[in-house]
């Protein structure tokens, strides 16, 4: 369960949580199961944080940092997470769909078992990454790097995959007529 002083600082909005975090460089905020839903979240400093089975739907996460962060069982459905830096975050069971995650930097995060129907990778560097038992339907892929990732036992399903570079022995995409 999340830890009431860090939300209380959370409260006090994304510049006093942000100065917080740098006077704190050691410590693991704890805001997991913490219901976020719809909040104004850019630019924030959830580096290492713990977020696990939060609800961060519809959230403005646009420029934040998310790096090594756990959002395994997280909601960001619909999230706008255009250029955040998650590397080596877990979004293990996290739901993505409908989410925008253009020009993110996602390299070495784990997405097993995770949700991304209609979500958005746009332009997205997302090398090494683990995709195993994901399931992705209509997700629109273009133009991102996905070398080294793996996507064993994913169901694909519509990929929109133009310019993106996909790893060897990715999991060929199902089709359903339109």
């Amino acid at each position: 369960m999340a830890n009431p002083e860090h939300i209380l600082i959370l409260d006090e909005g994304v510049d006093a949580w942000n100065s917080w975090r740098d006077e704190q460089p050691d410590l693991v905020p704890d805001l997991s199961g913490i219901d976020l839903t719809g909040r104004f979240l850019q630019g924030i400093n959830f580096a290492g944080v713990n977020l696990k089975a939060a609800f961060l739907s519809v959230c403005e996460l646009d420029s934040a940092v998310l790096d090594g962060a756990d959002l395994s069982g997280t909601s960001l459905t619909g999230a706008d997470l255009n250029v955040v830096s998650a590397i080596k975050t877990n979004f293990e069971g996290a739901d993505l769909s409908f989410a925008n995650l253009s020009f993110a930097k996602l390299d070495e995060s784990v997405f097993d078992g995770c949700r991304l129907s209609e979500a958005i990778l746009f332009n997205c560097k997302i090398r090494n990454a683990s995709f195993k038992e994901a399931r992705m339907r209509d997700t629109i892929l273009t133009g991102s790097d996905f070398t080294g990732s793996n996507f064993e036992g994913a169901r694909l399903k519509n990929l929109i995959s133009d310019g993106a570079v996909l790893p060897m022995g990715m999991p060929k995409p199902e089709r359903t007529a339109r």
